[in-house]
């Protein structure tokens, strides 16, 4: 036995509540670190996804900003073309 041990048995009932309480501490503590471990995992992989998720949307946002894009430039040229007709005849 360690001397921690020894001396709290040495107190007889105290002693032993003693124990049950270091003991208790011992298990809350292992399923605190646990926890914060499995929530920290579980962060940093819903980061991975979002970073993914933004990606994707960026792209989409990417894509139809340029069809967009052409799609004005032709409308542009449309009533460019069509002021040049009223203007000549």
């Amino acid at each position: 036995m360690d001397p921690v041990t020894e001396v709290l048995i040495q107190y007889g009932a105290v002693g032993a509540i003693a124990l049950m309480a270091l003991s208790a501490v011992r298990v809350l503590f292992a399923r605190l670190s646990a926890s914060l471990d499995r929530e920290t995992q579980r962060a940093d992989r819903l980061e991975n996804e979002l970073r993914a998720l933004n990606e994707a949307v960026r792209g989409q946002y990417l894509d139809t900003i340029a069809k967009s894009s052409e799609a004005t430039a032709a409308a542009s040229r449309a009533v460019a073309d069509a002021l040049a007709a009223v203007r000549r005849g």
